[in-house]
């Protein structure tokens, strides 16, 4: 295995996205056309891990996002304002021959704890994101994620309130 470099945010003259094969080709479609455009528009900022060769093996999108408190869970909404601002992980996707060695999980682990320092700065209650299959909601649920709506078992959206951030980042240490 090649070395790798810590998360950087992404930068598309020098990135190399054109091999990047998470298996999802919604993922991999993503990141090769829209993420220079969403971080251009400032809609979306990509974060990614690159190997010494600037090619990407795995990438995590983030934007900021507002929750309606009529569509969120009571321990969401206790407190907060209308909408909840929350830290949207938009997409997370690790190259196939870099599955199952962690990288996803540390990529997670620096947004949450970027979620952390902007909380300091400006407002964010929760992580949010939307698992892309039954899977992958498993996962999120191992990091400590919630379903917004637990009794529906084919709820794919889950969040992590930044209360339980710590805990989080302390499990996964």
């Amino acid at each position: 295995m090649t070395e790798l470099r810590r998360p950087t945010p992404l930068d598309p003259a020098l990135h190399k996205r054109d091999q990047f094969d998470s298996g999802e080709p919604i993922l991999d479609e993503w990141l090769r056309r829209y993420a220079g455009q969403n971080r251009r528009r400032d809609t979306a900022a990509t974060w990614v891990i690159a190997d010494t060769d600037d090619l990407i093996v795995a990438y995590a999108s983030v934007a900021m996002t507002g929750i309606d408190r009529s569509a969120a869970p009571p321990d969401l909404v206790k407190g907060a304002p209308n909408p909840l601002p929350a830290l949207l992980l938009g997409r997370l996707a690790v190259d196939k021959r870099y599955a199952n060695l962690g990288i996803g999980t540390a990529l997670t682990a620096h947004v949450l704890a970027t979620a952390v320092e902007l909380n300091e700065k400006a407002a964010c209650r929760a992580v949010v994101v939307t698992a892309i299959n039954q899977n992958a909601r498993t996962w999120w649920q191992r990091l400590g994620f919630h379903p917004f709506y637990p009794d529906d078992p084919a709820e794919l959206d889950l969040y992590l309130l930044t209360s339980e951030i710590e805990a989080t980042l302390r499990k996964l240490r």
